[in-house]
């Protein structure tokens, strides 16, 4: 099943008079029709593409693309398109898009801050993310002393940083806890043995 391609809508259509048509001759009203297209992305409209046109004579019926109108008509239809905004709605793909850019991109902002509070000040039930092998797993911290912070590790790794989600169960850590001083804690993050820590 295709997902995307480019699809064309009418845009308005105008009723101007006194122009001269080239097929009967008449000096008489045409019909302005303009129509749009664009880009889409599972239906959802992404961007404009481009806008054309036809005039219809309302005499002989007959229908022109622009290069086929004589000058006095070309310009009443130059006129009509200018005057033919391009919908919003041709843009709402595009807006989405940056709306979820500009979530993650302060989704992620947000986290460092967290992050930052969470390592200063972390609490029973934050999870350590880590890299101990070729693979990545979790540590979970279980208590807290004075000067310790007991943690008891993942017994599952896994090769992608950003699936770690899958492994953090509970029945994963049967291990028995140890402890890392706070000093040292701070210190594992700041020379990236430990690599984040969610809560």
């Amino acid at each position: 099943m295709i997902f995307y391609g480019t699809k064309g809508a009418h845009l308005k259509s105008e009723k101007i008079s006194g122009a001269k048509c080239t097929h009967c001759g008449e000096q008489t009203s045409h019909t302005v029709s303009i129509f749009g297209r664009y880009a889409y992305l599972y239906w959802i409209p992404v961007f404009p593409l481009t806008k054309k046109g036809v005039a219809e004579c309302n005499n002989c019926k007959a229908t022109v693309e622009p290069k086929e109108m004589s000058e006095q008509l070309r310009l009443k239809f130059d006129n009509v398109m200018r005057n033919t905004k391009t919908p919003i709605t041709y843009w709402v793909g595009s807006l989405i898009l940056i709306a979820i850019i500009l979530f993650a991109f302060y989704s992620i902002k947000q986290h460092e801050k967290d992050a930052i509070n969470y390592i200063a000040n972390p609490q029973k039930g934050d999870v350590i993310e880590y890299k101990p092998s070729e693979f990545y797993s979790t540590l979970r911290i279980e208590n807290i002393t004075a000067d310790s912070i007991f943690v008891i590790q993942n017994n599952y790794e896994i090769e992608r940083q950003s699936k770690l989600y899958k492994i953090d169960k509970d029945k994963n850590y049967t291990t028995e806890p140890f402890s890392i001083s706070k000093k040292e804690f701070q210190k594992m993050f700041d020379d990236k043995t430990f690599l984040d820590i969610d809560r």
